[in-house]
């Protein structure tokens, strides 16, 4: 089972997300992204769905650290707020996969974080069978 970080400032959100998710996933959630953080530290995170805008570090920020330490994660943003050219940057910097609006349509939601992770573990398992591969390489 998949495990998910539901990051976000608002914890209404945080309880709307897991009611439609728990079934399916394995859920932390976090306040903030230094939370966010911290519990990455913790356990394996197999995708990481934040808010953009948050307080002391913005989802944008947090995704960018998360990038950073964990190039395979899967990153979702939520934007509550039509900033599209912060949203495009984002996209085009490879700091999330995509970003959904709020309110999200839940159908929407559960499909697109079924692809993700599923992306997700296919990069995963391909950079497994390589190292594999060039490992035999090596001892040939």
């Amino acid at each position: 089972m998949a495990h998910i970080l539901l990051v976000d400032d608002e914890p209404e959100v945080l309880i709307a997300l897991s009611r439609i998710l728990r079934k399916q996933y394995e859920l932390s959630t976090a306040n903030n992204a230094h939370e966010a953080l911290d519990l990455l530290n913790q356990t394996h995170v197999d995708l990481v769905i934040s808010d953009i805008r948050m307080p002391t570090m913005s989802g944008i920020e947090l995704l960018k650290k998360i990038r950073e330490l964990y190039p395979h994660m899967g990153r979702i943003l939520l934007s509550g707020y039509a900033d599209m050219e912060q949203c495009q940057q984002a996209i085009s910097d490879e700091v999330a996969r995509i970003i959904l609006s709020k309110p999200w349509d839940n159908f929407e939601l559960k499909d697109i974080i079924a692809l993700i992770v599923e992306l997700t573990e296919l990069k995963s398992e391909n950079t497994q069978l390589r190292l594999q591969l060039d490992e035999q390489r090596n001892t040939v």
